[in-house]
């Protein structure tokens, strides 16, 4: 069977669907990422078939048209432009012609995405939901559904219905006013592996072993070198040793620390960046937060826009992390997490949720029989 992956040109984006393409190669299948080539390294080696624009065409598109920063608004008519207007608009040429060639079985997209949705209604082929992160506000659903088929009633294309809709985000974690679609499939959230991932070593601080290990990342979409610096400073002020891990865009060279205390890295596989972490600080990114809790170890969030306040809010709900608003504010906040064992007990319980979630071998076979 002929597998296409569909998504928005973006580590958080890309990085859920990873896991089940994985197992879908591991059972003989042949598949490919329909996004941009700017971001092959994310799912490679699998194929990329390049289309669209990148991330930061498609946001400086959507400021040209109505003014609006789709990178921090999270308005409905902002995102409805970004999602269901820009990248249709941007993409949907190159993404039929390229989905045409590949002829896909069955097409997944990650739920933000609808170049995957176009070309799979397109070529009338079933195609499955993949989502990334909590279930979206239905103001907001609602209104990149519309701009999506308005753009596809312009191509006489019928937006079809997905077969399925995979689910990585845990029951625990979803508002509680939210109720699974009857077609819903869990997911366990896992870090992709990679077939030349870098061995990574967790550093050594010589003299200072015993004391607690922080790790702050502000995840691949957030770039704020005062806020991260900021941060540093406040944990300095406690003690503790820190592991800071840079936007992948950035240059750790660029970041001047007392070397004795912390260790700056540039992109490390979340699952290698955790080893014997006790406390992550964290914007709030869906990813971070599932790797995070997936591991069991609690968090400080400060959250940085888009959806990273609603995953703060739940994640605190379940008792996992504490919230702060200032950067200012991590240093005592992760000596209280630390402190405070219902932190961990928290961040433990949820990993066991985690867990208990179907693995994406599982996930794939339930899929291709919902097909047949």
């Amino acid at each position: 069977m002929r597998i296409l992956f569909s998504s928005t040109p973006a580590h958080g984006h890309l990085l859920p669907l990873v896991p089940l393409e994985r197992a879908a190669r591991r059972a003989g299948h042949v598949t490919a990422f329909l996004t941009h080539g700017s971001v092959a390294d994310v799912v490679a080696p699998a194929e990329v078939l390049s289309a669209g624009a990148t991330l930061g065409e498609a946001l400086a598109e959507v400021h040209r048209r109505i003014g609006a920063d789709a990178s921090t608004d999270m308005s409905p008519a902002t995102v409805a432009e970004f999602f269901g207007g820009v990248r249709i608009d941007l993409g949907a040429d190159e993404s039929l012609s390229a989905a045409a060639a590949f002829a896909p079985d069955l097409v997944i997209a990650e739920a933000a995405d609808f170049l995957g949705p176009l070309v799979a209604s397109s070529l009338g082929v079933p195609w499955v939901s993949h989502g990334v992160g909590i279930a979206i506000d239905a103001a907001l659903a609602d209104a990149v559904m519309v701009a999506a088929a308005q753009r596809m009633k312009e191509r006489d294309i019928e937006l079809s219905p997905p077969i399925a809709a995979v689910d990585p985000w845990p029951d625990t974690l979803q508002l509680e006013t939210w109720e699974p679609s009857r077609d819903r499939i869990d997911i366990r959230p896992e870090a992709p592996e990679y077939e030349h991932d870098v061995p990574w070593t967790a550093p050594s601080f010589p003299g200072r072993a015993e004391l607690p290990r922080v790790l702050v990342t502000l995840g691949t979409i957030v770039d704020e070198p005062g806020t991260l610096t900021a941060i540093i400073e406040s944990l300095l002020e406690q003690d503790v040793n820190v592991v800071v891990a840079m936007h992948p865009a950035s240059d750790p060279r660029d970041l001047t620390v007392d070397a004795s205390r912390v260790h700056v890295t540039g992109f490390v596989p979340m699952r290698y960046l955790l080893d014997g972490v006790d406390v992550v600080v964290t914007s709030g990114g869906a990813g971070t937060v599932l790797s995070v809790l997936g591991a069991a170890v609690p968090m400080v969030i400060l959250p940085l826009g888009l959806d990273k306040p609603l995953n703060a809010e739940r994640a605190a709900a379940v008792g996992a992390a504490a919230v702060i608003h200032d950067p200012r504010q991590a240093g005592a906040a992760a000596v209280r997490v630390l402190g405070t064992p219902s932190f961990a007990v928290a961040a433990s319980e949820m990993a066991g949720r985690i867990a208990a979630m179907k693995p994406a071998d599982e996930v794939l076979a339930l899929l291709l029989d919902r097909m047949a």
